[in-house]
C-alpha cells in the first residue's frame, strides 16, 4: 500500500498487451483490496496489529469488530473513522477506507471533519478526538 497512485497510473497506461494487463491486475489484487474488511486487514498487517488490538483501541464492541473483519457487517462513517484512528491510519489511508465503504471522504469545509482530519494528522486517540469534538459542541464518534 505504499505505491503512489500516479506511479500506478503510469504503469497501467504504459501497459500494451492483455498479458501485461493481467500481470498488473494480479500485482494489485492483494496489495490494494477493494472491500473494507480486506483493506483493514492489510493496514493492520502493515502496522503489526491484531484485530484484538484494534478492538481495544477503537472501543468498538468485540462482536461487532469481528463481524466487520469477516465482512458480515458494514460499519458507518463514524465506526470507520474510529477504526482508522485506532490503527493509526494516515489521512490518505482513512480517506481510502471511507471511499471503499462508500461513506464519503472527510471534507475540510466541514467543521467536524476538519477536527477529525486534525486528530488523524496529530495521531490523537479516540478519547482525545471526542474531547476535541465536545469542546467545539460537535457530535462525538458513535
Amino acid at each position: 500500500m505504499t505505491d503512489k497512485t500516479g506511479d500506478l497510473m503510469d504503469k497501467l497506461t504504459s501497459t500494451d498487451s492483455p498479458e501485461e494487463l493481467d500481470k498488473y491486475l494480479e500485482e494489485i489484487r492483494n496489495k490494494y483490496p477493494g472491500d473494507l474488511s480486506s483493506y483493514i486487514k492489510a493496514v493492520l498487517a502493515e502496522k503489526g496489529m491484531s484485530t484484538a488490538d484494534l478492538q481495544k483501541k477503537s472501543s468498538i464492541d468485540r462482536t461487532y469488530i469481528y463481524q466487520i473483519m469477516d465482512g458480515s457487517k458494514h460499519p458507518g462513517r463514524d465506526k470507520i473513522i474510529a477504526i482508522a484512528i485506532a490503527c493509526g491510519m494516515t489521512l490518505p489511508e482513512c480517506q481510502r477506507a471511507l471511499e471503499i465503504a462508500r461513506e464519503g471522504i472527510l471534507y475540510p469545509k466541514s467543521r467536524r471533519d476538519s477536527l477529525v482530519i486534525y486528530a488523524i494528522n496529530k495521531k490523537m486517540n479516540i478519547m482525545e478526538l471526542n474531547g476535541l469534538l465536545e469542546e467545539h459542541d460537535l457530535p462525538v464518534l458513535k
